[in-house]
């Protein structure tokens, strides 16, 4: 992407994918980044990047901050993601995604600010689906199951209110799983990967235990994420959600296997009933032809590319005998 004298405010930039976002556009000598931080960052020479240490309750200091440096675009990846944190702290997981949002919007709105607003929201909006449904385009209803996926469904509301009552630009995504190397291991996938490798260092026979392994879920890499988030904020339509998805679905228990396999290394699971959420969601995948269409985007990472990725970032190359095949 080309960009002239462009200026980022990046919220929630020391996240998962925050990181991958300042990697993507930090040394593009055009583009300057203004990124907002609750923990202070590890990294903080790159002369591309302003960091802002804010708690996005704080609506006066957001004011402040878009006035100050008057970005060009918003990236909002600020949130609390995990879908198991909403089941058991609902209140906290509400506040710390749609308060901060609105937060956000009211800021852009005082600040006359003419800024396009990357609203990052989530597949879990849809819900349980029928397979007659899947893949599951855009116009697919809504029908959240859990706490998280309210606060994402009532953040499309938000962004409909303040692009018709406000003109704001805001382009929405719903977001399917994703993953990549570095992920915290709250997540399903590189939990797995730690527990695998835990396994085969310590030469134990132990089973690992899961939730359920035979749900299906569409997974993409961070990368290819984050090429899709600046691709819309350059190419997407004001007002218009886009799915970013891979568009293929594989069983939690698929994955696992393949991790075994590249670690060459099997191991047993068995499940443990406080990894069950209430209402789960047994099939998600996404359909991604709207996204394609209309920024010209595809994904450059399979599966295996990413497990493989993520198993590397975590292995010491003398513990892992497959550690040369991994690039």
């Amino acid at each position: 992407m080309s960009v002239i004298k462009n200026k980022f405010l990046i919220t929630g930039a020391t996240g998962f994918v925050g990181k991958y976002v300042i990697e993507y556009l930090a040394n593009r000598a055009n583009a300057q980044l203004i990124c907002t931080y609750r923990r202070i960052p590890k990294e903080t020479n790159n002369r591309n990047i302003i960091w802002e240490q804010v708690d996005l309750n704080d609506l006066g200091t957001l004011i402040t901050i878009i006035k100050t440096h008057q970005p060009n675009y918003i990236i909002h990846l600020a949130a609390e993601s995990s879908v198991g944190y909403s089941w058991k702290f609902p209140v906290q997981s509400f506040r710390n995604n749609i308060n901060i949002f609105l937060n956000l919007l009211e800021a852009v709105k005082i600040a006359k600010s003419s800024c396009r607003i990357l609203s990052i929201g989530s597949s879990e909006s849809y819900g349980i689906v029928n397979k007659e449904n899947l893949p599951l385009k855009e116009s697919c209803p809504l029908n959240p199951v859990s706490p998280y996926a309210v606060a994402r469904v009532s953040q499309e509301l938000l962004s409909k209110v303040y692009i018709e009552g406000y003109g704001l630009d805001i382009v929405l995504t719903r977001s399917f799983n994703h993953f990549g190397p570095y992920q915290d291991t709250r997540f399903v996938i590189p939990s797995f990967v730690s527990k695998v490798i835990d396994r085969k260092n310590s030469n134990s026979k132990i089973p690992i235990e899961t939730g359920n392994l035979s749900i299906v879920r569409d997974f993409l890499d961070v990368r290819d994420v984050v090429k899709a988030y600046i691709g819309l904020l350059e190419k997407g339509k004001s007002g218009e959600v886009y799915n970013i998805s891979s568009g293929e679905g594989f069983t939690l228990q698929n994955i696992l296997s393949q991790i075994c396999d590249i670690l060459q290394y099997p191991v047993q699971s068995i499940i443990n009933p406080d990894f069950i959420r209430p209402n789960d969601n047994p099939v998600i995948i996404g359909d991604n032809s709207k996204l394609r269409e209309e920024i010209f985007w595809q994904p450059a990472y399979k599966m295996k590319d990413t497990l493989e990725d993520i198993i590397y970032s975590r292995s010491p190359k003398s513990k892992i005998s497959v550690a040369t095949q991994i690039h």
